[in-house]
């Protein structure tokens, strides 16, 4: 389920909340789009199901269409290990530098599949060389790197 609309995410705090700048989430979005190109098996070493990459990649769809003028990224993670939706909501909070008023784009993942998304951009960029890593997503092998640390629960 996929909504715009500001709305109760559960009397529960989320487990855990990643916050990327909007520059990180595009080249993490770009990173993880290259998972499909890896063999299931080496995903599944990781933890990763078929399923779970699909609905990290379409909740990523979700976020990049609404992304444009937002000033970050919240992503919620869930305990509830048999959660598979993905919402995604847009909030305006306090006012931003210029006066305007900064909004972010709010979306909540399985924990299962935020705890194992770190060594999958991981796996993308150790497994592509620095060029094959700027042909297929656009940046650079230090820009990735310093974004994909932003995935890191640890």
């Amino acid at each position: 389920m996929f909504s715009d609309e500001q709305g109760d995410r559960g009397a529960r705090p989320p487990a855990s909340v990643i916050v990327l700048s909007v520059d990180q989430f595009e080249v993490i979005f770009q990173v993880t789009h290259q998972l499909p190109n890896f063999q299931e098996s080496r995903l599944m070493e990781l933890g990763c199901t078929a399923a779970d990459r699909q609905t990290l990649i379409d909740a990523l769809r979700e976020i990049d269409a609404r992304v444009a003028g937002a000033s970050r990224v919240c992503i919620w993670l869930r305990d509830d290990e048999a959660e598979s939706t993905v919402e995604v909501q847009i909030s305006s909070g306090e006012v931003n530098d210029a006066g305007a008023p900064s909004t972010e784009v709010i979306a909540t993942l399985p924990l299962r599949i935020g705890r194992r998304w770190y060594a999958l951009a991981q796996l993308v960029v150790s497994s592509l060389g620095s060029r094959e890593l700027f042909l297929r997503t656009g940046y650079g092998a230090d820009e990735v790197r310093a974004a994909v640390v932003g995935l890191d629960l640890d």
